[in-house]
């Protein structure tokens, strides 16, 4: 077989002497001209951003892998002593932009790091999604390759190994593993993985129209045009040299149409780009972890603060998390929506739960009762709602500086209230919800994480394998409730709020304590399985996989994934790659398709 190299522009060739020995007369032949770019959209918080004037950096998450751990360890330090104005100051929406000059792994892409620059990668959390990247990079272009002695092709490493099982093996119900002709299709094919960094903060509708921009002004033309692709500031962000890569003017089109790749909130990007911008230059999407109807963690974390050690950099209370998110567009459209579970109740009011497998008491609020969440929680400003009157100093958070060298984000010039103004935000995301509810671009697929309590006969896990410091559960909040003893025959709208320290717990005026249960829905510890299974049937979806102990398939035996860390599972690789090999069956522009292959 003929050895491949990478150019400085990230062009695949191969040197093939194509004339008798003695003249040594040898060709560059590029390896696969014809080109299916992969776009590869983060969750929240996944893309660096910057102050759009100063270019500054605003949010930079740390990569606490072997890689970034001293850096990681000054930036937790740093976030630890950053107050909640100062946090929602820099984080407003119209004051930041993405930041291109984040670090870059470029792993097993094996691609140069000014190629990996241009594709966008330096603007994404590097030890979250870089290895995914990497690893669809790798396998993708090594699907099989052709003897040139044995004049055969070979189905190579993923597709050989993991590409031969069935879908039912790694999570899905239905599906047939991938047929050697499938692969050979997907195998003609270049594939490159770009990065779609946007700033989460505003409306995905906002970005997912960003998002077309880039498909159609920068990642098709840079194929078809010979256009070439630069992004200032090197990958470490020191200097302001320019990374920049150049594709030869090719003398037809190679690549009409993108897969896009998503995690988390960036299915609602995607789901904004195709299904509100009607981009028809997708040719399918696969999702990870999607919160496809919303996630009721996003009301717990507004109310109470993130989990664990995360919340130091995420939010540690109610007004830390509350003075970005309020003024988020973004983040607010990760509230469950209207349909969420069925359009079922899913903020409670209730009797503490009894320690043993008692019936519960019956709950004196079940929310929302009238299909309404938007109305019945998020605009109320009863003590149960998403910002009760009593956290309204919240939403003037990032209205003041932040230091003296911060100047305030820009005032109103109308007579509406800090209320008046969230309620309007809330309205927008209803509107959001709607357009997009039940909407996918076919083909879809979908995985998602079903993990409850962990199996300790299936999978100790641990250091090791150990058991030592394993995970017990992945339960998410599919439903947020607020208990307490003494609740029960209590009207909860005259309830009212005597202490609140942001934390998940409160006193009420007549001296009862609540605190917001623990999770118990199976999911990936954010995304509970009534949202992260909703897209399956719906129009457009072709598959849909679970991922953990109980759902179909050998290779659920293993635990099941955390939402952030999902890419790094064999499992959300499987349904990656088998997603991606299926929605190129659809690609056309390859040549010769009307050849026959030889076996």
């Amino acid at each position: 077989m003929a050895p491949s190299f990478v150019n400085d522009d990230g062009e695949n060739y191969s040197i093939i002497t194509m004339h008798p020995v003695g003249e040594n007369i040898q060709q560059i032949v590029l390896d696969k001209p014809c080109v299916i770019p992969v776009l590869f959209l983060p969750g929240i918080m996944g893309t660096n951003l910057r102050n759009a004037k100063s270019k500054k950096s605003a949010w930079r998450p740390p990569n606490l892998d072997v890689r970034g751990i001293a850096d990681g360890i000054l930036q937790l330090i740093a976030y630890a002593f950053t107050s909640a104005n100062a946090r929602a100051t820099t984080l407003a929406p119209d004051r930041v932009e993405i930041d291109p000059s984040g670090p870059i792994d470029g792993g097993k892409s094996k691609l140069p790091e000014n190629v990996l620059a241009a594709r966008g990668w330096g603007a994404l959390m590097r030890s979250s999604y870089h290895p995914l990247m990497a690893n669809l990079q790798h396998h993708l272009n090594n699907l099989s390759r052709y003897d040139f002695e044995r004049c055969a092709i070979d189905i190579k490493e993923w597709a050989a190994e993991a590409g031969k099982d069935a879908p039912t093996e790694w999570g899905s119900q239905t599906g047939e593993a991938l047929t050697r002709e499938e692969i050979i299709h997907a195998a003609r094919y270049q594939f490159d993985i770009w990065a779609g960094g946007y700033n989460w903060l505003q409306s995905n509708r906002d970005s997912g129209e960003q998002i077309k921009t880039l498909i159609e002004k920068t990642i098709l033309p840079y194929y078809n045009d010979g256009r070439i692709v630069r992004v200032t500031g090197t990958p470490d962000g020191k200097g302001n040299e320019e990374r920049c890569m150049l594709r030869p003017l090719p003398d037809r089109v190679v690549a009409r149409k993108v897969i896009v790749v998503t995690h988390s909130m960036g299915g609602l990007v995607s789901r904004a780009l195709t299904e509100l911008h009607g981009c028809e230059k997708v040719l399918g999407v696969t999702h990870g972890v999607q919160p496809a109807t919303g996630a009721p963690a996003a009301y717990k974390r507004m109310r109470a603060g993130f989990e664990g050690a995360e919340q130091v950099v995420l939010g540690r209370n109610a007004a830390e998390v509350t003075g970005i998110s309020a003024q988020s567009p973004g983040s607010l459209e990760l509230l469950p929506t209207a349909d969420y579970n069925g359009g079922k109740p899913w903020l409670f009011v209730r009797e503490v739960r009894p320690n043993n497998q008692g019936r519960l008491h019956p709950p004196i609020l079940a929310l929302p009762q009238q299909g309404d969440p938007y109305k019945e929680i998020y605009q109320s400003s009863a003590w149960y709602g998403l910002v009760p009157k009593r956290n309204e100093g919240m939403l003037t958070l990032g209205t003041k500086p932040a230091a003296k060298s911060e100047a305030p984000t820009e005032k109103r010039t109308d007579d509406k209230s800090n209320r008046e103004e969230f309620d309007e935000r809330i309205a927008a995301v209803k509107e959001f919800h709607e357009a997009i509810q039940g909407r996918y671009k076919a083909p879809t697929y979908v995985h998602y994480g079903a993990q409850g309590t962990r199996d300790k006969s299936r999978d100790i896990g641990g250091l090791l394998g150990t058991g030592l410091m394993a995970s017990g559960d992945r339960f998410s909040w599919g439903e947020v409730a607020w208990e307490g003893r003494c609740v029960a025959g209590r009207n909860p709208d005259e309830m009212s709020i005597l202490l609140d320290e942001g934390n998940g717990e409160l006193r009420t005026t007549d001296g009862v304590w609540l605190n917001i249960a623990n999770p118990d829905s199976p999911g990936d510890g954010t995304v509970p399985v009534e949202s992260g299974a909703a897209p399956a049937g719906k129009p457009g979806v072709a598959m849909s996989f679970a991922h953990g102990h109980d759902n179909p398939g050998k290779h659920n035996e293993k635990f099941g994934y955390d939402h952030q860390g999902s890419y790094n599972d064999k499992r959300a690789l499987y349904a990656t790659l088998y997603a991606i090999v299926k929605i190129a069956q659809n690609a056309d522009w390859y040549p010769y398709l009307d050849q026959e292959e030889s076996a």
